[in-house]
């Protein structure tokens, strides 16, 4: 059996019911308006930027006309920005190389398996492939050194 509702419900509800209705028809209908004037404010908004840097545009041309020592101190310091902005990037990219082949490159003093490094001639000693003599100069001659494996 469905619940029924009392009198005093039925009244209440006959009375609020319109108003809730009027209610959101006025929020419903303030909304709409709220939402034309933020889009109105915003393409008047954009109006006027566009015409405010045109007029600086032509002020500054005007500016130029009259004071032309002025406008080539201005272009000048422009210039040195723009130089400057460059070398910045330019070394800011020069370091991210170095910083890259640091961390990628091999470290010193890592056994990366490779050929070890042949020792250094003293001057005026044979090239490789000549007799060599003892130091006490017998005159017999002594073969090279074998070469070092790489490690396995």
């Amino acid at each position: 059996m469905p619940l029924r509702k009392s009198k005093t419900t039925k009244a209440k509800d006959a009375v609020t019911d319109p108003l809730k209705n009027q209610v959101s028809d006025r929020t419903d209908d303030l909304m709409a308006a709220l939402d034309a004037a933020k889009e109105a404010l915003a393409r008047a908004s954009a109006a006027a930027a566009s015409k405010g840097a045109e007029l600086g545009k032509e002020a500054s041309k005007a500016a130029d006309k009259l004071m032309p020592e002025r406008a080539r101190q201005r272009r000048r310091e422009a210039a040195r920005r723009r130089n400057r902005r460059l070398l910045a990037g330019t070394a800011a990219l020069a370091a991210l190389g170095v910083l890259a082949s640091r961390l990628t490159g091999s470290r010193t003093g890592k056994d990366d398996g490779g050929w070890p490094a042949l020792p250094v001639r003293p001057a005026g000693s044979p090239g490789p492939g000549r007799a060599r003599t003892t130091a006490a100069g017998t005159g017999s001659p002594i073969p090279p050194p074998p070469r070092p494996r790489p490690p396995r």
